[in-house]
Order: C-alpha cells, then sequence, then structure tokens
C-alpha cells in the first residue's frame, strides 16, 4: 500500500531550514520518534525534562513537568522553537501553559484537533476534525475548527480543499442541529464569509467517502466522493471515525493541534513510534 507520509516526509527533509521541535517529558516512544526524525532531516530537537528522569543527555531538566511545559511554551512564543511535542505528562498541564493568556500561544482563534488518515480504500490524505479538543461545537466553534482544517491543508498543498459537513442525513431537519449547522455553514461559504475552501452539508459520510454511494443516492456535488476535510458534528463523532478507520480500516494516523502559534502534537497514550513520526512531519511542514 502506498505510504501518503512518505510525500510529506520527503517534501520537508528537502527545506534546509529544520523546524525545531520542543520535545515535553519525552518517554521512550516521543524520543524513538523526533530521534528518527532527526536522522531523516525533519526537525532539530530539544529536550524539556523532569530533574532526576531518564531522558536524553543533553535535555534541559526542570524541578516538574509544569516548569518543564512552560519553558517549553516561553520558548516557542519567543520564536526560538517551531513546534511541541508531548510526552509523559498529563495534556491538561500543557495546554494550560498554551492557554496562559500572558505568555502562552494564543491567536485568537480557536485550538483545534486536525487527524490526518491515510486510508487505503481513500485515494488522497483526509482530514477529520475535530476528534480531540472541542467537544460539542455550536456553529461559531465548527467556523474555527473549518478554518483552522482549510489552513492545514492549503499547507499541505491543496490550495481550495472540499469540505464535508456531515452528518447522518442530506435533508436539514430541525430536530437534527447539526443538519442545520452544516447548513448554515454552506451558506456562509457561498456568501464569501468562509473562503479557501468547498463547502457542502448536511452530507453522510459515505457520499463524502465513497463517489459510488453519491451516484446511487443520485447525489451531485463536486465534494460528493472527495472530500478533503471531513468536518465532524462534534467530538464524539470524530473520535469514533478517526479510531474506527485507523484500527477497522487500516489507516495510518498523524495528528496535532491547530490555532495556535506553533502545532502542538498530542498524541493517545497508544500511539506508536510511527504515528508520532507521522506527526511530526505533518507539523513541521505546516509550521509558520
Amino acid at each position: 500500500m502506498e505510504n501518503r507520509f512518505e510525500e510529506v516526509i520527503n517534501q520537508v527533509a528537502l527545506n534546509p531550514l529544520k523546524k525545531r521541535c520542543a520535545v515535553v517529558c519525552a518517554d521512550q516512544s516521543a524520543v524513538e520518534a523526533v530521534r528518527r526524525a532527526e536522522e531523516l532531516g525533519l526537525v532539530q530537537p530539544v529536550f524539556f525534562s523532569l530533574e532526576g528522569a531518564d531522558s536524553p543527555p543533553e535535555a534541559l531538566c526542570f524541578s516538574s513537568a509544569q516548569e518543564a511545559a512552560r519553558q517549553a511554551v516561553l520558548r516557542v512564543g519567543q520564536g526560538d522553537l517551531d513546534m511541541i511535542l508531548k510526552g509523559n505528562l498529563d495534556t491538561a498541564v500543557l495546554l494550560k501553559e498554551i492557554v496562559n493568556k500572558d505568555y502562552g500561544l494564543l491567536t485568537g482563534r480557536l485550538i483545534s484537533h486536525v487527524a490526518l488518515l491515510d486510508c487505503p480504500r481513500y485515494h488522497k490524505l483526509m482530514l477529520v476534525t475535530d476528534g480531540g479538543m472541542v467537544m460539542y461545537p455550536d456553529l461559531e466553534d465548527l467556523q474555527g475548527i473549518l478554518v483552522n482544517a482549510v489552513q492545514v491543508m492549503q499547507r499541505l498543498g491543496v490550495d481550495r480543499p472540499k469540505v464535508a459537513c456531515l452528518a447522518a442525513v442530506e435533508k436539514v431537519h430541525q430536530r437534527m442541529p447539526e443538519t442545520v449547522r452544516a447548513a448554515a455553514l454552506k451558506a456562509l461559504n457561498e456568501e464569501g464569509q468562509l473562503t479557501g475552501c468547498q463547502v457542502e452539508g448536511p452530507i453522510s459520510f459515505d457520499l463524502a467517502f465513497d463517489p459510488e454511494a453519491a451516484a446511487i443516492k443520485h447525489y451531485e456535488s463536486p465534494v460528493a466522493g472527495d472530500a478533503d476535510i471531513f468536518l465532524m458534528p462534534d467530538f464524539v463523532s470524530g473520535n469514533l471515525t478517526s479510531k474506527a478507520l485507523i484500527y477497522g480500516g487500516g489507516a495510518r494516523f498523524a495528528g496535532f493541534l491547530a490555532g495556535a502559534r506553533a502545532p502542538v502534537i498530542i498524541t493517545s497514550r497508544s500511539a506508536g513510534v510511527e504515528e508520532k513520526l507521522y506527526s511530526i512531519a505533518c507539523s513541521a511542514l505546516v509550521s509558520a
């Protein structure tokens, strides 16, 4: 099977200016992933570790995980580093530093999670969002999630990504609020208030994913069977869809937070070295 993340890795490796990655409280898989990324010419790691922990000899050591996270965020905010990879510390500890109003990485945009999936049954990389950050988004939140996703896809080389605003059905039903929000997002796109993309919705996953399914149901749209961004109605839908495609469909995965001043890689505890490597490569490509 073709590995589309290899294309990302090759593209990043061609850049002579290597991105600098802050690795906070690295565990074994994070160290292995970032070392592989370093060998491939993708990033230069800077380790922020706990005093007394088993860490790389060049690591900067601090008295607590919170202080390690704070120092990493400060360095990113100062422009010394380009991205963050979370290791063995609570996600809440790192996020608290990232959203700190005095020195954090806030930009005024919503911070959301993007999952890039290389699915064997799909013809290109697909972006699923948001399955890791914003739990129950309203229309304004969905706009923010969509803006982040469009920017990521554009930096991956898709000039005008096609967006599928997902729901269980293709018609608007007032008792199904996700269909109402999907139609509203499509209207905002048509009115020029959401730019840089083509939005369709409400649309079901099968029609966004499979052109034959769309043809059978006579659903005509340039997005049908060719979506770049699969915009989920809520956190649960995004999380379950991504995991179903990974564990049931054999998809490769990369994920990070977008909307902050730099990408932040926060993978699940079950994530392996390969997943972290792909996340590093994608983050390096999309970082400013």
